[in-house]
């Protein structure tokens, strides 16, 4: 019990300290930026603008070979490297490469003298291999995806683990270090273990708690128990709950490294092939535990992924406001899908291609809310669901990613098979006489050639309710064909 109190002597004292706010102004212009290994001159010119981060067309592009061209009176520039023909527009998102048009977040737009463009654009453009790390603001950029001082041959991979109503994700980063954050509700411990292990897991250099909610550490000490671990990163939100407890117990037998990060801190890092895992926000002094909830971010070359707990839309402003998101590849959303998280305008920010719903089959919340749901769709986003798909599994390397699992769909999006169409049944013989008109011999012709064929058959002609009447043969429009 005595490393259990001073634990939470370690939080308590923690809880009372305030960070210093980082001045936005400053964290918008310390980027710098490497082309080909070599920092340039011009990186003091890159800024990010809610949340994109931009950077100078013309150095950029000359570095890499192209010819710039800027007409002063439509405010347009013309590009070109080879076969690659490239046209923007001052003020315009409306960008064309080899004449198809590109979208790009933000317009392109002219500050203090030079044209500054998304980052992202840069590899939409000349195909060149761009490595962002948030953490670090540093761009890296290639002359060409493949080449030989670009990062190959390793890749990042992301499971997000169906723990029903819970969160579960465990990152392979790409220089092989192996990080859990949370790990379910108590009752799918042994689940996250299983697959672990099915993985060839022996040992976690990180485990991380995002905040001590019983959906997110209720799986905990299975995994202290079956694994070694290296570092536990807690949030530093002291609980009072026995599953809170029984953690922090585990913890102490295990023998782990125990950290409360600051905002911004780097956990790990390996520049030389861009790999990175940061916790982007932190507050041990938040009231309640979803707002104190750790926001992780990881990435390898330029594919990022942003992990958002349980973090709230007050969370998300804080985030935007202060540069602190920029665009990412795949998000994590945040509580489970709810419409206390996911905000249009952060996801607007934060730019993703692919959003990932972990959350429980028909629970009690409504997860994922409609609302989340627009949002996503709102911004072009794809969205994946644990409860759909089971466990989903994000490779990243540094030519894109890939997501092993068919995107959400929605109950009202269901296909629906094709229906089967109904066959006309055929009418049934009237009973009575070969003369009544209405009679239908078993067998014969639904269609003459001329009265004189059908009376062989009918000798006083059919009324028009019969399969074998035909307008041609009733001349006289009384609804009875070659009667006498």
């Amino acid at each position: 019990m005595r490393f259990l109190k001073m634990v939470m002597v370690v939080l308590l004292v923690f809880s009372s300290a305030t960070f210093a706010k980082v001045d936005e102004a400053q964290a918008a212009s310390n980027i710098s930026i490497f082309l080909n290994d070599s920092k340039q001159s011009y990186s003091n010119k890159a800024m990010i603008k809610n949340g994109v981060t931009l950077v100078p067309l013309r150095g950029i592009f000359e570095g890499l070979g192209a010819n710039v061209n800027w007409n002063a009176s439509t405010k347009t520039i013309d590009a070109s490297k080879g076969s690659t023909k490239i046209w923007l527009k001052i003020g315009s998102k409306t960008t064309k490469v080899n004449g198809k048009n590109v979208t790009i977040s933000v317009p392109a737009q002219i500050v203090n003298g030079s044209t500054l463009v998304p980052l992202r654009f840069i590899s939409e453009a000349l195909g060149a291999q761009v490595n962002w790390v948030p953490t670090t603001k540093t761009v890296k950029i290639y002359m060409s995806k493949g080449t030989s001082t670009a990062p190959s041959g390793k890749s990042m991979k992301v499971h997000f683990l169906d723990v029903g109503q819970g969160d579960s994700t465990f990152i392979q980063l790409a220089d092989g270090k192996t990080v859990l954050i949370d790990a379910g509700p108590t009752n799918q411990g042994d689940k996250v273990v299983a697959y672990l292990k099915s993985l060839g897991v022996k040992k976690l250099d990180y485990l991380i708690s995002t905040h001590p909610d019983a959906d997110h550490i209720g799986g905990m000490v299975d995994v202290l128990n079956a694994f070694e671990v290296a570092t536990f990163v807690g949030s530093g939100k002291v609980h009072t709950s026995k599953t809170y407890e029984n953690t922090l117990l585990a913890i102490q037998a295990e023998g782990s490294k125990f950290i409360i990060p600051t905002p911004g801190q780097i956990l790990e890092q390996d520049r030389s092939i861009n790999s990175y895992l940061s916790v982007i926000y932190s507050d041990p002094d938040a009231a309640e535990n979803n707002d104190a909830s750790l926001v992780i971010a990881a990435g390898y070359c330029s594919q990022d992924v942003l992990l958002m707990g349980d973090a709230d839309v007050a969370i998300e402003s804080k985030l935007v406001a202060t540069n602190k998101i920029s665009e990412v590849e795949i998000l994590k959303a945040g509580h489970h899908g709810s419409n206390t998280s996911s905000s249009l305008g952060f996801l607007k920010t934060a730019s993703p291609e692919a959003v990932i719903l972990s959350y429980g089959e028909n629970n009690d919340y409504g997860h994922p809310h409609q609302s989340v749901l627009t949002n996503i769709k709102t911004v072009g986003a794809k969205a994946f669901s644990t409860a759909q798909a089971g466990t989903i599994v994000a490779t990243l390397n540094c030519n894109g990613y890939t997501i092993d699992s068919k995107e959400f769909k929605a109950p009202g999006e269901t296909v629906q098979p094709t229906p089967v169409p109904v066959p006309t049944p055929s009418p049934k013989p009237s009973t009575g006489d070969v003369n009544s008109g209405t009679y239908v011999v078993a067998g014969a012709a639904t269609s003459f050639k001329n009265c004189t064929a059908m009376r062989a058959v009918y000798p006083s002609g059919v009324k028009s309710s019969h399969p074998a009447y035909e307008s041609k043969h009733d001349r006289d429009n009384d609804g009875w064909a070659c009667e006498k």
